[in-house]
C-alpha cells in the first residue's frame, strides 16, 4: 500500500503539490516564529554578554516592596561606589550612570529608531563594554563618542560637530570617537565624559546600581562575600552572573508575547489550508472512485485503502512541512529586514534552524494534513467493489440537508451564547469564546445549504450573458459541500479580516470620543514616546498668551493588592486641561499633598473621600496617602488615580523625572496661530518635540491603531492567500473531472473565450459565496466584541462600511484570478480526446 501511495502522488502530482503548498504557508509561519525567536534569543544573548563584560558583582539597591520582584529599588548615593573601590580584590569600582542622550544626524533629524532607547552612558578608557574603534573618548562637556551603528545612522563622522540634547539639555557638541558594543537591538548610544553624565544623569547625586569588576584571581562569589560588609542599610549585591541570569529570564518572558502572537496566526493559517487538503483529497478520491474499486474487488481490505490514502497524506505532510521549513527560515529573514529598515532593529543573531524546530514543524504540518485527509480516506474505504463503479461524486441532497440542519442548530446555539455574553456587564470571554467558535462551526455546517441561493444571486448579473452564465451556476451547486469547503477556507480569512476591521474602527472612534470629548486643551506637545525635555515645558511656560500649562507624568503606585501607574499633575490646572466629573472631593486635594482616585478604583478598594491608605509610591514604602478626592471613570485617565507633583518629585530620583505629555491652554482670546509658533519655536531646538493642536493630537492618538491594524492585515493576508490557492485547485480538479463534459460542450460551438468565461463566472460565484459569508460572519463577530469591551473603553461601535463593500468587490477580483490556471488548461484541451476520456 506503501507503493501504491507512492505511485498515486507521483500520478497526482501537480494536485498533490497544490495541496501540499498549502501545509506549506501554515508550516512556514510555525517555522519562522521559531526561527525568528532563536535569532532575536541569540541577539539579545550576544547583547546581554557584551553588557555583562567585567561585571563580577553588581551592588543596587533593595526592593522598596519586597513582595514584587520587579518592584522600584531604592537608589544608592553616588559616593558609595568610592568606598567599595577600597575593598580588597575590587580591581574596578563605577557607579552606573546612564540617562538619556539623542544626537541630530546630518540631515537635520534626531537619529532614533521608533521607540527604541536613545540611552547615554559615562565613557571610562578601562569599561571593557565598550571598545573604541576610531578617535578617542570624550574628554570634556562638548564632546561625545557615539556608538558605531548610531553613528553610521546619523550620516556624521569622527571630527563632526552637532546638537545633542543631553537630559533634556540641548548642547552643541564634537564627535570626537567611535565606539562598538555590539548590536543594540535597535537602541542609540552615545557617551559622555563622566562629569558631564554624572551631572546630567545623577543630579541628585543617586544612581541606580554600581558595577564592580574583581581582580583576576578572585571569583564573582568571593568578591561578593568580601563586599557585603561595607554595604549601608538598603543595598544588596550580587553577582554578574546572577544579573545575566534574571536580565535573560526577564527578556525571555517578553518573547513569550511574540512567540504566541505569530503562532496565532500559523494555527489560522493551517486551520484555513485544512479546509484545501479536505476538498483536495475529497475531489480526487471521487475521482477515483473506479481505482479504489478495482482495489476492494482485487482484495484490499478498507483498512488497506484507508491506509493508502492515508499514506498519500503523510507524503504530502512531509513534503509541505519540509518546504515550510525553508519558507519559514527566508520569512525569518524577511521580517528581520523589514525590522531594521522599519524600525532600525539590527537583529544580528543569523537564522538558526534548531532540531526543536524542524521536528515541531514537520509533526505539526504531518498532523494537520493526515488529520484533514482522515474522512475522504473513511469515505473512500466505504466504497463496495460493485457498487463503487456505478457511483458518481455527487453528494446525495439529504446529506446536504442533515448536515445543513445540524449546523444551523449549532450556530443558532454558538450565536445565542455569544449574544447573551456580551449584552450583559460581566463578560464571561470563556463562555463568549465558546459561542463564537460554535458559531464559526456551524455557519461552516451549514454554508452547503446556502450555497444555491448566494451562488445563484451572484450569478444573476451574468444572466444576461446567456447560456454561459446558467452553466457557471450549475457547475458551482453541483456539489454544495465542495463549493462550502472551497469558500469556506475564503470566508475564515475574510471574517478575520472583517472582524479586525469592525474591532479597529470602534478602537479609533472611542479613542477619538474619549480624547475629544475630555481634553480641553488647546495645544499637546508629545516627543514621540520619550520624555518632553524640562526646558520646553519651562520656555512654553513663559510664553504670552498661555493662560496655564500642566505637565502629564507617571509613577508606579502599589497598595494592597492595587498595583497602577498613578498619573501625576497638580490640581491647579487639572480642571483647565481635562473635562473630569470629580464626584466627591476637589481636585484642588492634589496640591495639598492627597490624591484623587476613580469611582471604580474607590469601589473596589472600599476608599472613601478622606480614607488614609498606605502605599509604596516610587521608591518611597509605607507612604501614608489620603483620598482627597473621587472623580467618575475616566478614559483619558484611565490608571484610576492622580498624584500631585510634590509626591512625585520625592518618590522618583531627580534624574528618572519626566514629563511625556505637556499640555497648554491658551488665554481667552489668544491669536491661537501665533502662539502655535511660538510654541514651535521653542520646540525647534529640541528636534524631537512634536506641537499638536487638540485635534491633531486626538487624531494622531486615534491613528496609532492603523499601525498594529495594518500589522495584523499583512499577517490575515497569508490566510486569504491559501483560501485563493483553495479556490485555484478545486476549480483545476472540477476542469479534469469534467474533461468529458468540456469536450462535448466545445463540439457542440462553445468557443474557448466562452468556456474561459464560464470558468471565471464560476470562480467569482465561489469567491463571492464565501466573501459574503465571511463580512457577515466578521461583522458580527467584530460587533459582539465591540458589545463586550464597553466596560473595558470600546464604547463606540463603527462599522467600516468601506472596507466590508471593498472585501466583497475585491473578492471578486480574487475568483478572476483564481480561475485563469484552471480556464487555461480547460481551453487547451484537445476536444477528440476530452470526449473520449472516461
Amino acid at each position: 500500500m506503501l507503493r501504491l501511495s507512492v505511485k498515486s502522488v507521483r500520478g497526482h502530482l501537480v494536485r498533490f503539490l497544490l495541496t501540499a503548498f498549502a501545509v506549506t504557508l501554515g508550516v512556514a509561519f510555525v517555522a519562522g516564529s521559531f526561527v525568528l525567536r532563536d535569532s532575536i534569543d541569540a541577539t539579545l544573548d550576544n547583547l546581554i554578554t557584551a553588557a555583562s563584560k567585567g561585571v563580577d558583582v553588581s551592588v543596587r539597591g533593595t526592593l522598596v516592596d519586597p513582595s514584587r520582584a520587579d518592584g522600584a529599588r531604592r537608589p544608592l548615593l553616588i559616593g558609595l561606589a568610592d568606598r567599595l573601590a577600597s575593598v580588597e580584590g575590587v580591581a574596578r569600582s563605577s557607579p552606573d550612570l546612564t540617562g538619556t542622550v539623542m544626537i541630530v544626524g546630518k540631515d537635520g533629524v534626531v537619529v532614533r529608531n521608533s521607540g527604541a532607547p536613545t540611552m547615554g552612558f559615562a565613557f571610562s578608557a578601562d569599561d571593557p563594554a565598550f571598545t573604541v574603534r576610531a578617535g578617542r573618548g570624550p574628554g570634556g562637556p562638548g564632546e561625545i563618542a557615539v556608538e558605531r551603528v548610531t553613528l553610521a545612522k546619523s550620516g556624521l563622522a569622527v571630527g563632526d560637530t552637532t546638537t545633542a540634547v543631553i537630559a533634556g539639555e540641548v548642547r552643541s557638541v564634537r564627535i570626537t570617537g567611535e565606539v562598538e558594543f555590539g548590536s543594540l537591538f535597535g537602541a542609540t548610544a552615545v557617551l559622555l565624559d563622566a562629569t558631564t553624565a554624572r551631572a546630567a544623569f545623577s543630579p541628585d547625586g543617586t544612581v541606580s546600581s554600581i558595577t564592580l569588576s574583581a581582580r583576576s584571581d578572585l571569583t564573582q562569589e568571593v568578591l561578593r562575600t568580601r563586599v557585603a560588609p561595607v554595604l549601608p542599610p538598603g543595598a544588596e549585591a550580587v553577582t554578574g552572573q546572577e544579573v545575566t541570569d534574571s536580565t535573560r529570564d526577564t527578556v525571555a518572558a517578553g518573547l513569550g508575547f511574540f512567540t504566541t502572537f505569530l503562532m496565532v496566526f500559523a494555527g489560522i493559517t493551517l486551520f484555513v489550508g485544512a479546509f484545501i487538503i479536505v476538498n483536495t483529497f475529497s475531489i480526487l478520491l471521487a475521482q477515483r472512485t473506479r481505482e479504489l474499486a478495482l482495489l476492494r474487488a482485487l482484495g484490499a481490505s478498507r483498512a488497506q485503502v484507508r491506509r493508502m490514502v492515508l499514506g498519500e497524506a503523510v507524503l504530502v505532510g512531509l513534503l509541505g512541512s519540509a518546504a515550510g521549513i525553508a519558507l519559514g527560515t527566508a520569512l525569518a529573514s524577511a521580517l528581520k529586514i523589514a525590522a531594521k529598515s522599519a524600525a532600525g532593529i539590527d537583529i544580528t543573531g543569523g537564522l538558526p534552524v534548531h532540531v526543536r524546530t524542524v521536528v515541531i514543524s514537520v509533526v505539526v504540518g504531518t498532523v494537520v494534513t493526515v488529520l484533514s485527509a482522515w474522512l475522504p480516506s473513511h469515505r473512500a474505504s466505504r466504497i463496495p467493489p460493485v457498487a463503487a463503479l456505478r457511483l458518481d461524486a455527487v453528494v446525495p441532497p439529504s446529506g446536504v440537508r442533515y448536515r445543513g440542519l445540524a449546523g444551523s442548530v449549532v450556530g443558532v446555539v454558538g450565536a445565542a451564547l455569544l449574544t447573551v455574553e456580551v449584552i450583559g456587564d460581566d463578560v464571561n470571554w470563556i463562555v463568549a469564546g465558546t459561542g463564537a467558535a460554535l458559531t464559526v462551526l456551524g455557519l461552516l455546517a451549514a454554508a452547503p445549504l446556502a450555497a444555491r441561493p448566494v451562488v445563484h444571486l451572484v450569478v444573476a448579473p451574468f444572466l444576461l450573458t446567456g447560456v454561459v452564465a446558467r452553466l457557471a451556476a450549475r457547475n458551482a451547486v453541483r456539489v454544495p459541500t465542495r463549493t462550502a469547503n472551497t469558500a469556506g477556507a475564503l470566508m475564515i480569512g475574510l471574517a478575520l479580516v472583517s472582524a479586525l476591521a469592525v474591532t479597529a474602527s470602534s478602537v479609533k472612534a472611542s479613542v477619538a470620543d474619549v480624547v475629544g470629548e475630555q481634553l480641553t486643551s488647546d495645544f499637546v506637545l508629545t516627543a514621540g514616546g520619550q520624555a518632553v525635555p524640562s526646558g520646553v515645558t519651562a520656555g512654553a511656560a513663559r510664553l504670552p498668551g498661555v493662560r496655564s500649562l500642566s505637565t502629564f507624568s507617571a509613577v508606579e503606585v502599589t497598595a494592597g493588592d492595587l498595583r497602577t501607574y498613578a498619573n501625576v499633575t497638580t490640581g491647579a490646572t487639572l480642571a483647565d486641561h481635562v473635562r473630569m466629573d470629580i464626584l466627591v472631593g476637589s481636585a484642588d486635594a492634589l496640591d495639598r499633598g492627597e490624591i484623587l482616585v476613580d469611582q471604580s478604583t474607590a469601589t473596589a478598594q472600599g476608599w472613601r473621600l478622606g480614607s488614609d491608605v498606605t502605599a509604596t509610591v516610587g521608591t518611597l514604602p509605607g507612604q501614608r496617602l489620603r483620598i482627597g478626592g473621587i472623580y467618575a471613570d475616566s478614559r483619558l485617565l484611565e490608571s484610576g488615580m492622580i498624584v500631585g507633583q510634590d509626591l512625585y518629585r520625592r518618590a522618583v530620583p531627580a534624574s528618572t523625572q519626566q514629563a511625556f505629555l505637556v499640555l497648554v491652554r491658551a488665554d481667552d482670546g489668544a491669536d491661537q496661530a501665533r502662539l502655535r509658533q511660538a510654541l514651535l519655536d521653542v520646540a525647534r531646538p529640541y528636534v524631537v518635540v512634536t506641537v499638536d493642536s487638540g485635534e491633531e493630537y486626538v487624531d494622531a492618538t486615534a491613528s496609532q491603531v492603523d499601525q498594529l491594524v495594518g500589522l495584523l492585515y499583512v499577517l490575515l493576508a497569508l490566510a486569504v492567500v491559501i483560501a485563493v490557492l483553495g479556490i485555484v485547485n478545486t476549480l483545476a480538479l472540477s476542469v479534469v473531472e469534467r474533461t468529458r463534459e468540456i469536450g462535448l460542450l466545445r463540439a457542440v460551438g462553445l468557443g474557448r473565450l466562452r468556456l474561459a468565461s464560464m470558468i471565471a463566472i464560476e470562480a467569482v460565484a465561489t469567491a463571492v459565496f464565501g466573501a459574503v459569508l465571511g463580512a457577515g460572519l466578521g461583522l458580527g463577530l467584530g460587533v459582539a466584541l465591540q458589545r463586550g469591551l464597553r466596560s473595558e473603553g470600546l464604547e463606540i461601535l463603527a462599522i467600516p462600511w468601506t472596507t466590508i463593500v471593498g472585501v466583497l468587490v475585491a473578492s471578486a477580483g480574487v475568483g478572476v484570478a483564481a480561475s485563469v490556471v484552471p480556464a487555461v488548461r480547460a481551453v487547451r484541451l484537445n476536444i477528440l480526446e476530452a470526449i473520449a476520456t472516461e
